[in-house]
């Protein structure tokens, strides 16, 4: 009798031993989070083609498959989707599908296509995620985008790393720079556009003036640096030095204006609530959509990306 009671009390221990909990399922037991990015928010409706790119927080030991959900204003006529879904191949961390806009002579106006997330097997989507990308209607005038992407106003001081103009040299008023991304399809002429820090708007001393010719191709980036002699390529970027020798960015709060030709505020940017002496750059995450967070928390250990993402790729 006592023997059997043994043997039970054993079999109950090996049964509880064997409860699902201590079973470890790779990838987590929902797997690895997954966000979705585009490399175009406009495209032209000539044919303008956006990559949707989802991206894994850990590569998975099987396929992680993400369905996806199309709406917006556009219609089917408008656009095509080379798969309704994305597939990650196990072990891999990024997959990808495009969005194709299909040319017509209707004069619709702007047509947006919204993509999220739908389900996701062996994973779950990083939160509550649309993208919206819109197409060009080339049946009417058009007004290219330029935003804000990435702003240096504190490169760190120890040694080069921050020499973000690669020229050799930390110089602080130098390694500073803006870089400015045309969404558009349509190249944008920002011949005649300044810009300004609140004292030299005050003072209506521009920190940099775009001489003529000044050119950002469409999807392109066009990053200024205070001064210095840049070197290297910059991701194909076209790159300026600061007509002033200095955008006098002051860390512990300034604003940035970039001004049109006519004299109108194209881009207003409030250093003040990011003020924390940063020794990096900030940036936005995901690029050209998302707020402005520190680089290093992008990209561990890299300070900053002049004229590419924020993983160093091209736009």
């Amino acid at each position: 009798m006592i023997r059997s009671a043994i043997y039970l009390m054993v079999f109950s221990l090996f049964l509880l031993s064997c409860e699902t909990d201590d079973v470890v399922v790779p990838g987590g037991e929902e797997g690895p989070t997954v966000t979705i990015s585009s490399n175009q928010i406009n495209i032209s409706e000539d044919g303008g083609l956006a990559t949707v790119v989802a991206t894994l927080s850990a590569s998975h030991t099987e396929n992680v498959i993400i369905n996806l959900d199309f709406s917006g204003s556009a219609s089917q006529s408008d656009y095509s989707e080379s798969a309704s879904s994305i597939t990650v191949p196990a072990g891999a961390i990024t997959g990808s599908m495009t969005i194709t806009a299909i040319q017509d002579d209707l004069e619709e106006g702007n047509e947006s296509v919204v993509v999220g997330i739908g389900s996701v097997q062996n994973g779950s989507a990083n939160g509550f995620q649309q993208l919206t990308i819109n197409i060009e209607d080339d049946d009417v005038e058009q007004v290219p985008q330029l935003i804000l992407n990435e702003v240096l106003y504190d490169p760190s001081n120890n040694a080069l790393d921050g020499d973000a103009n690669n020229d050799g040299v930390y110089n602080q008023a130098d390694d500073e720079f803006l870089e400015f991304v045309n969404l558009s399809s349509l190249d944008l002429d920002v011949s005649g556009y300044k810009i300004f820090d609140d004292s030299g708007l005050a003072a209506n001393t521009p920190n940099h003036l775009f001489p003529d010719g000044s050119i950002i191709p469409a999807g392109a980036a066009m990053v200024v640096f205070g001064g210095g002699t840049p070197t290297g390529s910059f991701g194909g970027a076209v790159v300026q030095t600061s007509t002033s020798g200095d955008f006098n960015m002051t860390n512990a709060g300034d604003v940035m204006y970039l001004i049109n030709a006519d004299g109108n505020v194209v881009i207003a940017f409030d250093i003040e609530p990011l003020s924390n002496n940063p020794n990096e750059s900030y940036t936005r995450n995901p690029d050209l959509t998302g707020d402005f967070v520190q680089h290093g928390s992008v990209v561990p250990g890299v300070l900053f990306s002049p004229g590419t993402k924020s993983n160093g790729t091209a736009f």
